[in-house]
């Protein structure tokens, strides 16, 4: 090496040092203005009350907090998982202004709306993928049921309703959008039905052909439940009903209206079959059984429109009797005590398909 080489290599080595040092002196600098924490709470996220009431999405779920003075509690320290209607949920069920929400009952309405709020903090990932009937404690004390397909984006539900919009976070919680307000009836099927004027020849039906007493009962039952309307499709009335001799009918005139089960109809959704209502594979429809006393007569759900239907048990005996459409979204997934309703658009099987003949 020689000595300008030597002379050279030295000077580089100082000025290197010294340009190490002026860096590190400049980050440490910088850093000491902008210190971040990974772990350090978002100040910025709101509460839930106040979330809610500031987004106009929601202006008829806000308005009803409000009047049952449940914003002050979703603005407490929480944690809490809303889940919330939007307006149009509210319009479905025929709430079309925060004056409507006035002239319901304020304890009714409370109790409806703390039946939409999580006592803990629940997002999508707390649901295992292809699982119904996941409970989870709410305001009301009374566990509302998550269920999740294979898709958070499409196919989560919280007792029926779709969750449209997942795991927005407030500073006390999380909540979620559903699309359609969920309902809850303190009592039994037997008495949901009853208390229902619109299902007044049903309840008669039920009555005379000695099976409504049961729905009172721990079941759990599923009653698919045609209004008063789907009588006067075929005009059947409730007079003619009680003339009825129960002896001179098969069990499939009314018997088909009631499982001893419970679901959802995203129960169906995501525990689906190979489809249909299995006229030629007696497993492809969601439910299908043999009607009890009345064998040679299955009944069901189908997977394509959720359907109830009537087909003789014999795959080799086609096709389905007749079925029937679910009702309006705002009446099915009716939870009770021991169980659901579901309203249906019409009968599915007429008294002179039923009659005994001799």
């Amino acid at each position: 090496m020689t000595l300008y080489q030597q002379k050279y290599t030295g000077t580089e080595r100082k000025f290197s040092v010294h340009m190490a040092s002026l860096l590190v002196l400049l980050l440490l600098f910088g850093c000491k203005h902008d210190r971040v924490s990974l772990f350090e709470p978002n100040l910025k996220l709101r509460p839930a009350g106040e979330f809610i009431n500031n987004n106009y999405e929601f202006k008829l779920f806000s308005a009803a907090l409000r009047i049952t003075n449940l914003t002050a509690v979703l603005n407490g320290p929480g944690p809490f998982t809303v889940f919330a209607p939007t307006d149009l949920a509210f319009n479905n069920m025929g709430i079309m202004t925060s004056a409507d929400l006035q002239k319901m009952n304020v304890d009714s309405l409370r109790d409806m709306l703390k039946y939409h709020i999580v006592t803990q903090r629940v997002s999508s990932m707390d649901v295992a993928k292809m699982t119904v009937d996941n409970p989870f404690n709410t305001l009301r004390n009374v566990p509302v049921y998550l269920a999740l397909g294979q898709d958070v984006g499409y196919d989560f539900y919280i007792n029926g309703s779709r969750i449209t919009k997942v795991d927005v976070n407030v500073s006390n919680g999380i909540f979620h959008v559903i699309d359609k307000v969920i309902k809850y009836h303190p009592g039994t099927v037997k008495q949901y039905l009853e208390s229902r004027a619109k299902y007044s020849i049903f309840v008669a039906a039920l009555k005379r052909f000695n099976l409504l007493d049961r729905l009172s009962t721990a079941g759990p039952w599923t009653v698919m439940a045609p209004p008063n309307s789907a009588f006067e499709k075929i005009k059947l009335t409730q007079q003619d009903i009680e003339k009825m001799d129960p002896a001179a009918f098969k069990n499939r005139l009314f018997g088909i209206y009631t499982f001893n089960l419970q679901f959802f109809r995203s129960d169906l959704t995501i525990l689906k079959k190979k489809g249909g209502n299995g006229s030629f594979d007696p497993t492809g429809a969601p439910i299908r059984l043999p009607i009890p006393g009345d064998e040679e007569y299955s009944y069901g759900i189908g997977d394509y429109f959720f359907n109830l239907f009537v087909i003789k048990t014999s795959i080799s005996n086609d096709p389905i009797v007749r079925q029937s459409m679910l009702g309006p979204g705002d009446t099915i997934d009716i939870l009770n005590t021991n169980g659901m309703v579901h309203e249906i658009e019409n009968l599915v099987i007429y008294p002179d398909e039923a009659t005994i003949r001799k």
